[in-house]
C-alpha cells in the first residue's frame, strides 16, 4: 500500500499535484511500520468484487518407511486450507475555510497534506497492528498454564472445538481470546474466541472446512495481564523457538522481524541479556525504523503502541494496559488493495460551477484507499502479550 498516490483536482497543475502526491507518501511512509514487511502481490483485479480468496496446502507427513523393490509408494491426497478477506474503504478529510486561508501565518495546504499523509500512515498501521494482534499465535509473557492451554479436538464444526478434558474451565472464561489450529488441515489458521462453555470454543470468522478429531489446537487469554508482566528475553527466546519450530521463514536468511514500542523496548532493554549482548551499537539497519538486533530478530520502533484491555486480544484501547509485540517471517500477512488503483489524495478548490459551495467559502482535502490486512498463517509470526513500565 501506499506506493504510489494520485491526486483529484481540477484546480492544480501537474507539478502541483506531483509535488502533494510526494508530500502526502513523504510523511505517510514513517508511520506505516508494518507495510514495508507485507506480502504485497495479492491486490483484487478491478471488477472482481471485493473478496480475495487464499488457498494454502498442508505440509505433508515426514516418510521414514521404507518403500520395496516394484512396490508403489503409499499416497495421500493434497489438502488446502481456503480462507478468504474483505477489501474496505478508508478515507479521512479536513476542511479549510476561507478564513483560515486568508490569515494563516503558513500555507496551510501543503500543513493539511502533511496531517492527513500522517494520518493516513498511521490509519493502514493501525489497521495491520490489529490484524496481528487478532490473528497471530499469541503467547503470553509470563508463560501461564491457566490462561494458555493447548488441546486436542474431539469434535469439531466450521465455528466450534472441543476438547472437554483440558478445557474444563467456568463458561465464558476463553470468550475474547485467541484459538490457533496447530496441526491437520486447517494448521495456522486463528480465530477470535466469540463463546465458551462445557469445553467448547466457539469462534469467528468461520473455517471453510471443520476440523478432524485429533486436531490440535492452542487457546489463549490476555485476562491477568499486568503492569508487572514485562517483556524479558526470555520471552523473545521462547517465540523464535516456536517460529523455527513452525519453519516460518526469514527476511534476509537469518533474521525475524520484531515491531516494538517505546516503553515496551525500555523494560527488554533491561534486561541483563540484552544489556550484556552489546549487538546495537555495531549494527547497520536494513529496515525503515529499525533500532537493532537481538535473539534472531531485527527489531523495529513503532511510536504508536497497540494496547488492549485484559481479556479482549485484537480490541484496540488507548487506555489499555496490555501490549501486543509481534514477532513474524515473511509470508505472515499480506496488504491487499485494489489492483491499479492508487492510494489517492483530493485537492478539491474552489470552482465557478461548485453551486453547494457558491461563495467559495471552503476547500476540502482528503486522502482514500482500498485496503484489508490479512494474516496468511498464524504459525509464522508470534504476538508477545505483555505489560510495560510506566515512564513519567
Amino acid at each position: 500500500m501506499a506506493n504510489s498516490v494520485a491526486t483529484t483536482t481540477g484546480t492544480l497543475t501537474a507539478l502541483m499535484k506531483t509535488y502533494y502526491d510526494k508530500l502526502l507518501l513523504e510523511v505517510a511512509r514513517p508511520k506505516m511500520v508494518l507495510d514495508q514487511f507485507a506480502d504485497k502481490s495479492r491486490d483484487i483485479p478491478r471488477h472482481e468484487g471485493q473478496t480475495v480468496s487464499f488457498q494454502r496446502f498442508v505440509p505433508l507427513e515426514v516418510v521414514t518407511a521404507t518403500t520395496n523393490e516394484g512396490e508403489l509408494p503409499p499416497y495421500v491426497e493434497l489438502e488446502a486450507m481456503r480462507f478468504e478477506a474483505t477489501l474496505q474503504k478508508y478515507a479521512n478529510a479536513v476542511k479549510i475555510t476561507e478564513e483560515v486561508e486568508l490569515t494563516a501565518l503558513s500555507p496551510v495546504l501543503e500543513a493539511a497534506v502533511k496531517e492527513l499523509g500522517e494520518n493516513m500512515g498511521q490509519s493502514l498501521n493501525r489497521l495491520y497492528r490489529g490484524a496481528l494482534a487478532k490473528f497471530l499465535y499469541p503467547m503470553r509473557v509470563d508463560n501461564s498454564a491457566t490462561y494458555g492451554k493447548s488441546c486436542v479436538a474431539t469434535a469439531g464444526t466450521t465455528t466450534t472445538l472441543t476438547d472437554a478434558t483440558n478445557l474444563s474451565e467456568a463458561a465464558d472464561f476463553w470468550n475474547g481470546g485467541t484459538v490457533v489450529i496447530t496441526s491437520g488441515q486447517n494448521k495456522g489458521y486463528s480465530a477470535h474466541i466469540d463463546d465458551f462453555a462445557s469445553g467448547v470454543i466457539t469462534f469467528s470468522p468461520a473455517l471453510k472446512e471443520a476440523c478432524d478429531a485429533g486436531d490440535t489446537f492452542r487457546v489463549v487469554t490476555s485476562t491477568g495481564i499486568t503492569s508487572t508482566n514485562v517483556i524479558t528475553c526470555s520471552a523473545v527466546e521462547r517465540a523464535v523457538a516456536l517460529l523455527k519450530y513452525f519453519n516460518a521463514p526469514t527476511y534476509d536468511g537469518k533474521y525475524y522481524i520484531g515491531i516494538i514500542s517505546p516503553f515496551v523496548q525500555y523494560d527488554f532493554m533491561q534486561d541483563s541479556a540484552w544489556v550484556n549482548a552489546h549487538h546495537y551499537a555495531q549494527d547497520t539497519a536494513l529496515f525503515d525504523g529499525e533500532v537493532g538486533r537481538w535473539g534472531g530478530v531485527r527489531w523495529v520502533e513503532d511510536t504508536d503502541p497497540w494496547l488492549e484491555a485484559a481479556g479482549t486480544i485484537g480490541t484496540y484501547n488507548a487506555n489499555g494496559a496490555v501490549h501486543q509485540t509481534p514477532i513474524f517471517g515473511r509470508h505472515a500477512y499480506a496488504g491487499v488493495g485494489l489492483e491499479g488503483v492508487p492510494d489517492k489524495l483530493f485537492i478539491k478548490k474552489p470552482g465557478d460551477q461548485d453551486t453547494s459551495n457558491y461563495i467559495n467559502a471552503y476547500s476540502m482535502v482528503a486522502w482514500r484507499v482500498y485496503f484489508v490486512p490479512v494474516v496468511l498463517n498464524a504459525l509464522f509470526g508470534v504476538t508477545l502479550i505483555s505489560g510495560a513500565s510506566t515512564i513519567a
